[in-house]
């Protein structure tokens, strides 16, 4: 019909239609991600296709107060099978596209909607080649830091030290790692917990370092096995590390990523010192 609508959302290199969406989710999408919004018609990287109902019969039921929303996902041969509260989506696998089902309109859609976008965005960045990994990410001029480790592990911290210290979170969640005629660059996405995350275009910038973190009485870095590093570079890549089809090609990728960026790992109290510690290792361009 007339009242519905399309808008393209671009960041990490690629770009997002989402079509059919009713007055109210698009002013929901658009208050949340507006500064990505692109204008221009050039033909998207991935198409999304929304059809909304408003009658809940078949959907996961919300729950009565307030919830943790919970996404299942199952990898099947040429899709992938989403569900959440309120929705039911599809991920073709090539060419990749999706098509979201919802009985949601109200601020409940925006849950809905991200929790699809963050799927089909680390599909889509596996396809370039890319990694998406469930990380904290910190930038100083031309550096660009990421941080992984399972959820414990101090990302938040660190992204609340490096808030102190001034220095740039571009998420505490969900980051883009790229390939780039230089090695590997860092891409911000949109997807956030407490830090960063905001929907600005940003430039990506050089990877320098790639740590995992552990606790510690006070700042130290340390080297780490390959297979170690290559285990922590696959644990912390959401969804694809779940998918059978792709395993193999992720722990590949993730060897060529610790090869080019060895991972190291940071140990560290909850104080800013640190920053001068992984200041002075990576100082001179120490891979």
């Amino acid at each position: 019909g007339a009242d519905v609508a399309h808008l393209t959302i671009a960041f990490a290199g690629s770009s997002y239609r989402f079509s059919g969406l009713v007055p109210e989710q698009l002013a929901s999408v658009r208050s949340r991600f507006d500064p990505l919004v692109r204008s221009d018609e050039t033909s998207p990287d991935v198409e999304v296709d929304i059809h909304y109902t408003p009658s809940p019969e078949g959907f996961m039921r919300r729950p009565v107060g307030p919830s943790e929303s919970r996404v299942a996902v199952a990898p099947s041969e040429d899709r992938i099978a989403v569900a959440g509260l309120g929705f039911t989506a599809n991920i073709d696998r090539a060419p990749l596209r999706a098509q979201l089902h919802t009985c949601l309109a109200d601020a409940w859609f925006a849950g809905a909607f991200e929790n699809l976008f963050r799927i089909v965005a680390t599909y889509r960045i596996f396809e370039e080649g890319g990694l998406v990994m469930h990380s904290a990410a910190l930038v100083d001029q031309a550096r660009g830091f990421l941080f992984c480790g399972r959820s414990g592990a101090g990302k938040s911290t660190l992204c609340g030290l490096a808030r102190e210290l001034e220095i740039e979170v571009l998420s505490d969640e969900l980051n883009a790692v790229l390939p780039s005629p230089s090695g590997y660059s860092l891409s911000a996405m949109p997807f956030a917990g407490d830090f960063g995350g905001l929907p600005i275009p940003r430039p990506p910038y050089p990877l320098t370092g790639v740590l995992g973190l552990e606790h510690a009485t006070g700042p130290s870095i340390r080297d780490c096995s390959k297979a170690e590093a290559v285990s922590r570079i696959v644990a912390s890549c959401p969804y694809v590390n779940a998918d059978p089809r792709l395993i193999d090609s992720l722990v590949q990728r993730a060897r060529e990523l610790s090869s080019l960026v060895p991972l190291r790992i940071l140990s560290f109290a909850k104080t800013t010192s640190f920053w001068g510690v992984l200041n002075h290792e990576y100082r001179h361009g120490h891979g």
